[in-house]
Order: C-alpha cells, then structure tokens, then sequence
C-alpha cells in the first residue's frame, strides 16, 4: 500500500507536544519497517523546518533520510498546476500548501492520504481515501 502523508504528521512525529504524537510517530516506524511504502510532497522540508527548527536544531534531510519506504515527491510543473486545480475547484477551503500534498497524492496513484488536519481531510475525502492520525491503529 502506498500511503501520502502531509507536513503535519512528520511534525507531529517529532514534537511530543503536538496532538496525536505517538500515532505519528508509529505510523513513521510502521513506514520505515516496509509494512507501507510512503510518499510526501518535497514542501514537508520547508514546512517541517519552520516549525522544527523554533525548539531545536535539526538535520531534517538526516531525518527523511533515515525513514526507509519513503520517497519525496519533487513540487514540479505539473503538480503545480494540479495544486492550482484543486484550489480553483474547491476555492478558500484549500491552501496552497495543503493542494501541493493532495496534488502530489493524486500523481503518484496513493491509495491512502494521511493527515492532521480536519479541514483538509474534509476537502480530500472527495478525491482520495483519507485518514486523520486519531483514525490509525
């Protein structure tokens, strides 16, 4: 199974501080130990980075390096503008950031989208079978 994971969860993995942290955290172990093939859009860096970086130093390439299975998607042109469609389509309820991760989903035929984030999770249930962190394991 190929599952797409948002920003949110990697930081969620990495903070015990954030809300369903050791859901994350399992699903980052189950990733790495093959029982899922996992895919995120190249933006978790910047996205991971600005939150990561407040509390502590960290090399986040390290960091994705080290989690087997997964592979970063590059934010090239036509997810661009796959993330452009998806937010023409579903308008104020779809950031930017939030389109990239679905548009990346979408290229790479995931079958599963994992994510933190109610709203998103709302709008990518129309597109791609969804889970938020509190609905795994």
């Amino acid at each position: 199974m190929l599952v797409a994971i948002d920003s949110n969860v990697f930081i969620g993995a990495l903070s015990t501080k954030e809300e369903h942290s050791s859901s994350a955290q399992q699903l980052i172990r189950d990733v790495a130990s093959g029982k899922y093939k996992a895919t995120a859009s190249s933006i978790v860096y910047g996205e991971v980075y600005s939150v990561s970086v407040s509390s502590q130093q960290l090399d986040l390439e390290g960091f994705f390096s080290q989690i087997s299975n997964l592979v970063t998607i590059p934010a090239n042109d036509s997810i661009c503008i796959r993330a452009g469609e998806l937010r023409l389509k579903f308008g104020p309820k779809l950031k930017l950031p939030d389109a990239m991760h679905l548009a990346t989903a979408l290229s790479v035929d995931a079958n599963l989208f994992i994510t933190n984030d109610e709203k998103l999770a709302k709008v990518s249930r129309e597109l791609i079978p969804t889970k938020l962190l509190s609905q795994l394991h």
